[in-house]
């Protein structure tokens, strides 16, 4: 073997890793479940037009994975200061992955994001642009809207809606109407409002970088009662929503009503509160209520189908 072509292989190896270690800063669960966001909105739009066609919806699929691992890829760039002195294990954090590298593949990643984005359709296109760019404003902005409350929220919100807008488009269905409407805004609504509770095991590195996040700002106590209570008014406004204006999304809505109040009561016990670990429960329970509401919903289609 050339030692050419031993230098190739080994920037192979290099180039291999650097990926894998970018996925893992981008957080595998996180992007998982935006997918199942994305799916969640093409299936609903697939209720409308029958018929999808495979390869547009792959093609926009692999076109959002692109955008979100871009998006979340960059955060952990921005984060790397709050993340050092919160303890993160991931690779940017602990020296794994240089920022540079990290860097270049967020611009090859958000390339790739529109190259496929424009292949499927202009609107698509505009989707992939509005999401590079509210996750370029969360993390990297001039005034980034992690940095404050109410430009968390937004941003956040933002991220979902575009994500079941994106799936939606995906499926053929034209302008957005119905039971898309009511779940993406109360799913969307739920990652802001419970997806904060991330903040609660963060306050070290988030009092340090400058981040005016609910913990710091009320303190630690105070902020899990809110928590609390804004997670609960999400499971129950979204309940009240799907009783009167869809239906079929009842059975989806009282798995996130139950999600939220297995949060509130463990984010306003000892269950939430103690070392890192315990103070992350809250978090955990909000992640593993979005996976259950999306295959949740994903059954209900089913079983209407079958029917």
């Amino acid at each position: 073997m050339t030692t050419k072509t031993l230098s190739q292989s080994a920037d192979a190896i290099g180039f291999a890793r650097s990926v894998r270690l970018a996925w893992h800063e981008a957080r595998p669960v996180v992007q998982i479940v935006f997918m199942l966001r994305f799916l969640a909105g093409a299936a609903l739009g697939a209720t409308y037009v029958g018929e999808v066609a495979a390869a547009t919806a792959v093609t926009a699929a692999l076109s959002w994975l692109a955008a979100t691992w871009a998006v979340y890829l960059l955060n952990g760039v921005a984060d790397v200061v709050e993340d050092r002195a919160n303890g993160s294990t991931r690779p940017i954090a602990r020296g794994d992955l240089p920022e540079e590298t990290a860097e270049r593949i967020v611009w090859a990643l958000a390339t790739t994001g529109l190259v496929l984005g424009a292949l499927v359709s202009p609107v698509m296109l505009l989707l992939v642009v509005l999401m590079l760019a509210v996750g370029w404003a969360y993390s990297m902005g001039p005034r980034p809207c992690k940095q404050y409350m109410p430009g968390f929220l937004v941003s956040v919100f933002a991220l979902g809606v575009l994500t079941y807008l994106a799936g939606w488009q995906a499926a053929g269905a034209g302008s957005p109407h119905g039971p898309v409407l009511v779940f993406g805004i109360a799913m969307s609504g739920w990652m802001g409002l419970a997806g904060w509770t991330k903040d609660l095991s963060d306050t070290t590195g988030d009092r340090l970088a400058g981040r005016r996040t609910l913990p710091v700002l009320l303190g630690e106590w105070r902020a899990r009662v809110v928590m609390a209570a804004a997670a609960s008014l999400v499971g129950w406004t979204f309940v009240l929503l799907s009783a009167g204006l869809a239906g079929d999304l009842l059975p989806v809505a009282v798995v996130v009503c139950v999600g939220s109040a297995v949060l509130a009561l463990v984010a306003t016990t000892p269950l939430g509160q103690g070392d890192r670990a315990a103070k992350r429960r809250p978090y955990r329970v909000f992640m593993v209520t979005q996976y259950a509401t999306h295959l949740t919903l994903f059954l209900c289609l089913a079983l209407d189908q079958v029917a």
